[in-house]
């Protein structure tokens, strides 16, 4: 069996991964240069950074298992330790606060896609192919076009993995009768700054969660396990990378143009925050996500599972907008194509 996965995010890896056996051929279709989506780590001449997912929250105990069991392959790694919550509301400066949660967390060793890479060693990763359209040809099964050129090989499954309008967007020019969700998602966009200091300025603070902010999340990225060591050449010094996600709505408002803009209020919120000098942030890089999550309080679309054409789709969104969640559907997904359901 040929099996063909649009999208190479956590949910395409991961699926990849559960069904890999001598009996199914796995071909993975991705836009991007690499696999991850989300969980993307950029490498620059001034250090590495996770831009997407900072980190993994474990809440079911089916996912912790799959997580601990990762941990012993040394793959993950639990982090953070030392997280903290920011109030400022009120508009005094307040101390940081202990944060205290039910949920566990990780992270992916090395960087955050370095799992993906892992859970496709058997499958053929296709990258830099923009899936533009499918077509069913009866008899035959599912033919892709790639970069705008129909590809000769063929295909007995295809799973759309990708963000849902894009998933959509393929479902409907298919042209076949496929039953859609007959209610409509909408999402939120995200924009992630990285910002390199000049100094080392905390030891033990690696994730804090900011309330009524403009920032919503500044997670200490150079902190995570096996991340290279970041230095100030100047200095000849420690420092940090930070990497600081605005609020959806902020993100949204700001659009793709305001790439500026972020970076100033990013650079801004953790300078206030650690009483720093704006001079102390030597690099910054912003990178954003158009479809970062679907919107709060929105009714999960599920699995679509079509098994009579071989067509599925899934992703984080099927089950709400969490790497926990494309566990989920990566696990449901790969139940229906094996079972034949």
């Amino acid at each position: 069996m040929k099996v063909a996965i649009v999208g190479a995010g956590i949910t395409g890896c991961l699926l990849a991964h559960f069904i890999d056996s001598n009996s199914i051929d796995v071909s993975i279709f991705e836009k991007s240069r690499g696999c991850g989506g989300r969980a993307s780590t950029k490498k620059t001449d001034w250090g590495q950074f996770d831009l997407g997912a900072p980190l993994v929250s474990a809440q079911k105990a089916d996912f912790i298992h799959f997580m601990e069991s990762l941990c012993d392959q040394n793959i993950v790694s639990q982090w953070p330790k030392n997280i903290y919550v920011s109030q400022q509301n009120t508009g005094i400066k307040q101390p940081l606060e202990n944060f205290v949660g039910d949920n566990k967390h990780y992270v992916f060793n090395d960087k955050m896609n370095a799992a993906c890479q892992y859970w496709i060693k058997n499958a053929n990763l296709q990258t830099n192919n923009l899936i533009s359209q499918i077509r069913y040809i009866v008899g035959k099964g599912w033919q892709l076009k790639s970069n705008g050129v129909w590809q000769a090989e063929l295909f007995d499954k295809v799973v759309l993995t990708a963000p849902w309008p894009q998933s959509q967007t393929l479902i409907e020019q298919s042209e076949l009768s496929i039953t859609l969700p007959d209610f409509s998602q909408s999402w939120t966009s995200c924009w992630s700054i990285a910002l390199k200091l000049d100094q080392l300025v905390v030891s033990d603070v690696d994730l804090i969660y900011l309330k009524d902010q403009s920032i919503c999340t500044l997670v200490r990225d150079s902190g995570k396990p096996l991340r290279p060591q970041i230095f100030d050449a100047d200095t000849s010094g420690k420092s940090d990378i930070w990497v600081a996600q605005l609020t959806n709505k902020l993100s949204y408002d700001l659009g793709t143009e305001g790439k500026d803009k972020a970076i100033s209020i990013a650079t801004k919120g953790l300078c206030e925050l650690f009483n720093l000098s704006s001079t102390s942030v030597l690099n910054t890089y912003g990178h954003y996500w158009r479809y970062a999550r679907p919107r709060e309080g929105q009714k999960p679309l599920g699995i679509l599972n079509q098994h009579e054409y071989g067509i599925y789709a899934g992703g984080d969104w099927s089950f709400g907008a969490t790497i926990e969640s494309a566990h989920e559907a990566a696990l449901t997904l790969s139940q229906a194509i094996i079972m034949g359901e």
